[in-house]
């Protein structure tokens, strides 16, 4: 994996789509984060749970990307989670607000939970 990969694997339980992330949200990277995502989900999921365990750092541009894919699924009245957030990358979504917007929890259990499942 070079400085500007980054790995998405999606997994499915029930109507909530999983998306576990490895490496870089950035500049380079961030647009094909919110694309691969928008192309796994479907209508009839109940919502999104990112696994951001594997990410390295996450820049202004990815935390826009989730912003925007938050907002995307809040109109579609779908949920949207962060879990197995690195210390280094909560920080980061923590100065910047975004966890007064997005729901940031420690595990996918409890995103799961949170979601009903």
């Amino acid at each position: 994996m070079n400085a500007t990969s980054l790995q998405i694997d999606s997994a499915r339980d029930g109507e909530v789509l999983t998306v576990s992330v490895t490496g870089r949200i950035d500049g380079m990277t961030a647009n094909d984060f919110e694309k691969e995502i928008r192309e796994l989900f479907v209508e009839d999921d109940n919502g999104v749970i990112v696994d951001l365990s594997g990410v390295t750092y996450l820049s202004s541009a990815g935390l826009r990307s989730m912003l925007l894919i938050a907002k995307t699924l809040n109109k579609m009245q779908s949920k949207f989670a962060l879990c197995a957030v690195p210390n280094t990358i909560l920080e980061i979504i923590k100065i910047a607000g975004f966890d007064r917007i997005i729901d940031v929890v420690p595990s996918r259990a409890d995103a799961l939970a949170k979601f009903g499942n």
